[in-house]
């Protein structure tokens, strides 16, 4: 079997661009973390986490990886 005919299965995690919904600072988050993120200028909290996936308090822009 050739090695480009194996099939690999993508990720179901990704990478995030939050805005804070304070100060609208951006700030790049994991999908699935496993610490709560705080915004850096102004403290408020971006994405809480959880069993699985993060809880995003913050506004998301765009997934950043695909």
């Amino acid at each position: 079997m050739k090695r480009e005919s194996i099939m690999m299965p993508k990720p179901r995690s990704s990478f995030l661009s939050v805005q804070c919904p304070k100060c609208g600072e951006k700030a790049i988050v994991f999908s699935h973390t496993t610490i709560n993120m705080s915004c850096k200028s102004c403290g408020e909290l971006l994405a809480e986490r959880s069993g699985s996936k993060a809880n995003i308090v913050g506004k998301v822009l765009e997934v950043l990886d695909q």
